[in-house]
């Protein structure tokens, strides 16, 4: 095995890195949406979006492998920063450098083709890759290459901007790695139940200074328990995952999804209006009610219901009142036979 040499400005790069605030974050659809197309595009059972730490690749989207941190030993993704476009090994195990590798050998992956594009801060040091991987060799057209090398550039374009909401950016400038982490669901890598509550309530704290509108949707998987007891913890995981994946992708980029309970979801809408509450409700439900979701090769028919409350923050701790109403609305969602969306009244705390 031939490791990458370093980079020849490593502290910079990875300084870079660090600065642009990535590392040990919640999924963002906007980075998930590239990855699934690469995947679509180039016809590979894994793609993903990885960021070359000090001593680990970090998974920032990825599809078709699991998992959030890979070992920096023998990576691909090292040599492909030294590339000026990109890295691309048709049959890893006729690669001398790569063919005793333990992402080749099955150690860690079972890589035999892979093509890897650098993915540049607006500073120019390449702070990760976007990659393409299958479990067998490839020969890929220059037109599927090219498709790539585009796609790495929408990272790039990604990284100049910003599509966060203001809570969401502070509250990550606020913390330190290890504080980023204890908010993070490790099942769906989504914020978790701390997490989401501590942006809401400085979402809600911003939208009273300013009078404007709160929009909480609260979100459960319909009769999750008979999918555990029917066909096991391992599928009942999968469920999850995807249905917090859905969420996300049925949602825009500046509203923030939590997963706060076993099956349950928070999802805050930001400048959600008033008429627009139930279309958002519905299109995540029928997001999730036409995603494919399988037990081996049997179709799961994964349903879910929505409960939703909106309203202008008049006092400090009105938003939880919202959540008790959007919980209400949940629970007569459920009565009203599930896989269907319930709208809240004004709450106690929060004007209509």
């Amino acid at each position: 095995m031939i490791e990458a040499p370093p980079f020849p400005r490593e502290d910079e790069r990875v300084a870079t890195l660090k600065s642009l605030g990535l590392l040990d974050t919640p999924l963002q659809e906007r980075f998930e949406k590239i990855t699934r197309m690469v995947r679509s595009a180039m016809r590979v059972p894994i793609a993903h979006f990885n960021l070359l730490d000090v001593d680990r690749q970090h998974l920032k989207s990825a599809q078709g492998v699991g998992g959030v941190d890979l070992p920096m030993e023998g990576s691909f993704c090292m040599h492909a920063i030294h590339e000026p476009s990109m890295l691309v090994v048709s049959d890893a195990r006729k690669d001398p450098r790569f063919h005793d590798n333990p992402y080749v050998t099955g150690q860690f992956l079972d890589i035999r083709f892979y093509a890897g594009c650098p993915v540049r801060a607006p500073n120019g040091l390449p702070i990760g890759t976007l990659c393409a991987i299958d479990t067998k060799p490839r020969k890929m057209s220059p037109p599927c290459l090219a498709a790539l090398r585009d796609l790495a550039d929408m990272i790039e374009t990604e990284l100049r901007i910003s599509s966060l909401s203001k809570a969401q950016e502070d509250l990550m400038a606020q913390l330190n790695a290890a504080e980023r982490l204890a908010r993070i669901d490790p099942l769906t890598r989504l914020w978790n139940r701390g997490g989401i509550l501590e942006l809401l309530e400085k979402e809600w704290s911003a939208s009273r200074r300013h009078q404007k509108q709160v929009t909480l949707a609260l979100v459960d998987i319909d009769c999750f328990k008979s999918i555990n007891d029917v066909h096991g913890h391992a599928v009942g995981d999968a469920v999850i995952i995807e249905t917090a994946k859905t969420l996300l992708a049925s949602t825009r980029n500046e509203d923030a999804v939590g997963r706060i309970g076993g099956e349950e979801f928070l999802v805050i809408l930001t400048q959600c209006t008033s008429d627009g509450l139930r279309d958002t409700a519905e299109r995540m439900r029928l997001a999730v009610l036409e995603h494919a979701f399988y037990a081996g090769d049997a179709r799961l028919p994964v349903t879910i219901s929505c409960g939703v409350a909106a309203g202008i923050p008049q006092s400090d701790d009105g938003w939880m009142e919202l959540m008790r109403t959007a919980d209400e609305s949940l629970y007569r969602a459920k009565a009203s036979g599930r896989n269907c969306t319930e709208i809240g009244p004004r709450a106690v705390g929060a004007a209509a």
